[in-house]
């Protein structure tokens, strides 16, 4: 080997040293997809929509805006026009072992029911549940734009009241329980 072509080799060392971390990076950031995109286990609203403003109603009669009860906490949701049935208990007592599960970052999570009945039904086997009476109108117009309105639906809201996920009836759950601990992680809000 000549000293010329040692010299280039050399070259070409020192330049992949440099160079070749950068071109990684940017491989790995825009070229190559290890399936980050499409993890999350419920049907993605993209863009995320706000939910609307109603007045809710608790069982003492308390009225509150549903602004300010979205816009504290990290939120799974069930709208049952009509009342609670089957498929709604089912999804209420998975969301509350879900929630459970998330051990000390439970606190950062609430649970809703939205109901348009009055009044309001005693769920004492859901005691972490906040029930509501609410027009549930404006809810199922915005879940309808989305196909999202199956009895026993699951929304996920985010702590700026944006709806932002969709978890069919039907699921075991773990979708939902990946979604918000990876979400919790991630975030620093709610």
């Amino acid at each position: 080997m000549t000293t010329q072509t040692r010299a280039r080799l050399k070259l070409l060392g020192v330049a992949m040293v440099f160079i070749g971390p950068l071109a990684l990076a940017y491989l790995l950031y825009y070229g190559l997809s290890f399936g980050a995109a499409g993890t999350n286990g419920g049907e993605l609203i993209d863009p995320a929509m706000q939910v609307p403003n109603v007045t809710l109603t608790d069982a003492a009669g308390e009225q509150l805006p549903s602004g300010q009860l979205f816009e504290r906490k990290w939120t799974i949701l069930q709208v049952a026009p009509g009342g609670c049935g089957d498929a709604c208990i089912e999804s209420l007592k998975e969301t509350r072992q879900i929630r459970a599960l998330l051990h000390r970052r439970a606190t950062r999570v609430q649970r809703v029911l939205l109901t348009d009945e009055r009044p309001l039904p005693a769920m004492p086997e859901q005691p972490d549940l906040s029930l509501y009476s609410a027009p549930v109108a404006p809810f199922n117009a915005m879940f309808e734009s989305q196909g999202a309105t199956t009895p026993g639906t699951v929304y996920l809201v985010d702590p700026l009241g944006n709806w932002m996920l969709y978890y069919p009836p039907g699921g075991d759950g773990s979708a939902l329980f990946k979604d918000v601990k990876h979400l919790l992680k991630l975030s620093h809000i709610g």
